[in-house]
């Protein structure tokens, strides 16, 4: 057996068959969506697919926004200036520059949604490309537990949260400062279908003869320097 493995893509409901093993985790927005979302045959024609299928993206794409970012800045005479900056994101999916050179976010996907075969290799292609070429939402790691009794917290904490919204459509508004995965994970829209994790687990007795303690502190360190570079839009530390 391999010393490391990985494992997924697990969605947040079926976080039950994540290894029972240490190791890293990595939470993805998958586009998730159904033939109707761009077959002329099920939306009613092309026309409708279309439409049904740039909806579809941009629900998909206006959900990855930062965090909204606390500053403070100092004058003279020990002012402090106090704010909150937030993320527009129509600024990085719409045309906004004065010379207008950069397309709309419906212009520059019109050309690869024009047919059902060109629509499905669009989803194809999105759907294939996970987790090649998606930035994580969020990374963790479970050194001291195992990944599915860690993966089992999350989907515990974002599932009630869930539930909550679904009765309550203004709970993303109050939750201006959300303090874990599951709140942020909710406050930017994502819902249990488009969350998906993969995990890279560490079986300690393939690797033999090493301690506890230095398999957490691998795993930790390897946590540590996977979240610089990737900077997921859902972490904090």
């Amino acid at each position: 057996m391999d010393v490391l493995k990985v494992s997924g893509p697990h969605n947040i409901q079926d976080v039950d068959n994540a290894p029972r093993l240490p190791g890293l985790y990595a939470w993805y927005a998958r586009f998730n969506v159904a033939e109707a979302d761009w077959s002329a045959e099920f939306a009613g024609g092309d026309a409708a697919a279309q439409r049904n299928l740039l909806k579809a993206l941009r629900e998909h794409a206006w959900k990855f926004g930062r965090q909204a970012m606390p500053v403070q800045a100092h004058s003279n005479f020990s002012t402090v200036w106090n704010g909150t900056l937030r993320e527009d994101p129509d600024a990085k999916w719409h045309a906004g520059t004065a010379d207008n050179s950069t397309a709309g976010f419906d212009e520059r996907l019109q050309a690869s949604i024009d047919s059902d075969l060109s629509r499905r290799a669009l989803v194809g292609l999105l759907d294939t490309g996970l987790p090649l070429f998606c930035s994580p939402l969020y990374l963790g790691k479970a050194a001291e537990q195992t990944l599915q009794q860690r993966l089992r917290q999350h989907a515990a904490r974002y599932l009630r949260l869930w539930e909550r919204y679904l009765e309550d459509r203004d709970l993303p508004e109050r939750l201006a400062n959300p303090k874990d995965f599951a709140e942020r994970a909710i406050k930017l829209g994502f819902s249990p279908d488009d969350l998906s994790c993969f995990t890279l687990s560490v079986d300690i007795e393939t690797l033999g003869g090493m301690e506890p303690d230095t398999l957490s502190a691998l795993i930790a360190a390897a946590e540590w320097l996977f979240n610089r570079w990737t900077t997921p839009i859902l972490g904090r530390q």
